[in-house]
């Protein structure tokens, strides 16, 4: 697990000089703490025929800790290649590269030379062969071009932009890297924004840049003077629907087993994120089954205000499974926390769980190298009410119209806690009357079109493309062959787990020099899990197939207690300790919100909020990550 960042110019407009190299490398430490490699061709005069470049990697070792392994690293041929991630097959692959490449003279016992040979030997192909989480870059001198690529499911991060005529392009693994080149234009796009506010997040290929991109999971491509080609190369979009009958929980559990222990390659010590909830439970379990001669250490944090803390779970099952478990009681400094998140995503990122994922990393840093996670699970398995809701809402459709009349009534049940029962119950009657993809965008969305519009002052702002249309026709497709439930599942892996979850995984672990792996997020498990049948996940409960596949080896509270989500009481700490923070922020001078939102319409929800009235948390939690990013990027 590292940071990478490269440059590669045809001209000489765009000469690299070793200082920017070097500023990129500084933006992206704490990615790679071990080692620092930076690697410039030439300094000669640039031609499209002899082409200048310089590539960047700072090292997490956690496999061959030899430092012949550090990076930039080039083979026989003299390709370059740069790589972040793991890949979890490596061994397998070097047998078969072995065979292929019998007179191939190898110096390490790492995944980076595989990949660097897998490339020699299969191409732009090698990446089909793979199975990991990934982003790399690799220098080809013979074709003159340079070969990028991520994992199937966007699990690691990279960024890319090209000059205006395409006589140079830079990549990074985070935003701030990428900005430290002087071409790289920096112009926020307005269509971006109104993305950002609707989801909290922007998804792929998009930045809050105008002329950055994300690359999309499963994306690889060449970049050269003449063309920047990317294409999919794998095909998650588009899994067919298939029926394991009685085999579905005896498969659940071979290809969890199989995914975790795959994923215990390491040389540092790794341990395993226990919440309690189904999820981490499981993949504990799996953890516990598969290590022989070492106890599986656990770690989990909580919380002074109960409806947010989970540890009296966690070690009930760490006791269950024998695990050394660790436990810390995180009292947030989120004056301090707050604006180095911001820093670290690079552009606006909404999801609270972010700072209790960042708490947890640091923690959990003071002990191993490597943790597993339970992310993914529940878009994999059906964990969210939202798809509870989503079956409900279709089964009461036509009992709509009532519904809709007797809104007066719902509208009074009391609570504004987003946890409670009358909020769940009055957002899921408010969203019956809907279209079928109108109704799950509701689940989805921070703010409606109509808020952006009153928020807005120019509230005529449109996405360059609408991701929220993107979203709909995406939504109608997969509906066509399963349901809602199915096509709420199939929308979140394409969106919210790769523009959200794995984004928020990445950067608040990835801040502490943390290697997360999440095993649910196995490409050939999500293939399986996305055949799966509503009756398969939902009847019963929520996670059926997990629920089948581990009753043996978890306690049964484990899977009827209550889902809590990974969450900080936020909207408490906006009527309390961030109180004046909030304000101060969005209010100032000068400020992003002051020049770009209506000023009553910000009153008003921060009024609502602290006057309990309303919980509008979420959205000034990601008013204020907004707030946050102008501010550290301006001072850049």
């Amino acid at each position: 697990m590292c940071g990478i960042a490269g440059v590669v110019t045809w001209s000489e407009k765009f000469r690299i000089r070793r200082e920017t190299l070097e500023a990129m490398s500084a933006r992206i430490a704490h990615r790679g703490p071990d080692a620092e490699g930076i690697w410039l061709n030439h300094d000669a005069q640039i031609t499209p025929e002899y082409p200048q470049v310089g590539l960047v990697h700072r090292r997490l070792a956690i496999l061959d800790l030899d430092p012949r392994a550090n990076q930039p690293f080039t083979d026989q041929s003299g390709r370059w290649i740069v790589f972040n991630g793991e890949i979890y097959n490596f061994v397998e692959l070097r047998r078969e590269l072995q065979t292929l490449k019998p007179g191939y003279s190898w110096r390490t016992t790492c995944d980076t030379e595989v990949l660097l040979v897998a490339y020699d030997a299969w191409g732009e192909a090698c990446v089909e062969h793979l199975n990991g989480m990934f982003a790399f870059a690799i220098w080809d001198p013979l074709s003159g071009k340079l070969f990028c690529a991520i994992d199937r499911m966007g699990q690691k991060p990279l960024y890319w932009a090209a000059a205006a005529n395409g006589e140079a392009v830079a990549f990074a693994s985070e935003l701030s890297a990428l900005r430290q080149v002087s071409w790289i234009d920096t112009e926020s796009d307005s269509g971006s924004l109104r993305t950002y506010l609707q989801w909290g997040y922007i998804p792929a290929p998009s930045t809050i840049y105008r002329n950055v991109f994300k690359f999309e999971p499963g994306t690889s491509g060449a970049l050269s003077p003449t063309a920047q080609r990317l294409g999919s190369y794998s095909e998650l979009k588009v899994f067919r629907r298939k029926s394991y009958g009685d085999a579905a929980a005896r498969t659940t559990r071979e290809l969890v087993l199989q995914t975790v222990k795959r994923q215990l390659v390491s040389d540092v010590p790794l341990g395993c994120f226990l919440s309690g909830g189904v999820d981490s439970s499981v993949i504990a379990a799996g953890m516990v089954r598969e290590v022989q001669g070492s106890r599986v250490r656990t770690f989990t944090i909580g919380f002074d205000d109960p409806r947010y803390d989970e540890t009296q779970f966690a070690l009930a099952v760490a006791q269950h499974l024998g695990t050394e478990h660790h436990e810390f009681i995180v009292r947030p400094n989120a004056i301090e926390d707050l604006p180095r998140l911001a820093g670290v995503f690079g552009e606006p990122f909404g999801d609270s769980s972010a700072l209790p994922t960042h708490y947890l990393s640091r923690e959990t840093r003071e002990f191993v190298k490597v943790a597993l996670s339970g992310d993914g699970g529940d878009e994999l398995f059906g964990g969210y009410d939202r798809y509870r809701a989503v079956r409900i809402a279709e089964r009461f459709r036509s009992a709509a119209g009532f519904i809709k009349s007797m809104r007066p009534l719902w509208q009074l049940l009391p609570g504004t806690h987003p946890k409670s029962r009358s909020t769940r119950l009055k957002r899921l009657l408010s969203s019956i009357g809907l279209p079928q993809g109108e109704r799950y965008i509701s689940y989805l969305q921070l703010f409606d079109t109509r808020q952006i519009d009153e928020l807005l002052i120019t509230p005529d702002l449109h996405e360059s493309t609408s991701s929220r249309q993107i979203m709909l026709e995406l939504y109608e497709n997969f509906v066509r062959s399963a349901d809602g439930v199915r096509a709420a599942l199939d929308v979140d892996r394409c969106f919210y787990l790769p523009g959200d979850l794995l984004v928020k995984l990445d950067r608040a672990s990835m801040l502490h020099a943390l290697e997360v792996r999440s095993p649910f997020m196995d490409h050939e498990l999500v293939a399986f899990a996305a055949g799966l049948t509503t009756a398969q996940l939902l009847d019963g409960g929520p996670k059926r197939m997990l629920r089948e596949a581990f009753a043996d080896d978890l306690p049964a509270w484990v899977f009827k207690r209550k889902k809590m989500g990974f969450a900080v009481p936020i909207g408490e700490w906006f009527r309390g300790e961030l109180r004046e923070m909030l304000r101060d922020s969005l209010f100032a001078s000068g400020s992003f919100a002051s020049s770009h939102f209506q000023r009553p319409a910000l009153e008003k929800l921060v009024q609502q909020h602290q006057q309990e009235t309303a919980d509008h948390s979420q959205r000034l939690y990601a008013l204020l990550m907004l707030e946050l990013w102008n501010r550290i990027t301006s001072s850049r």
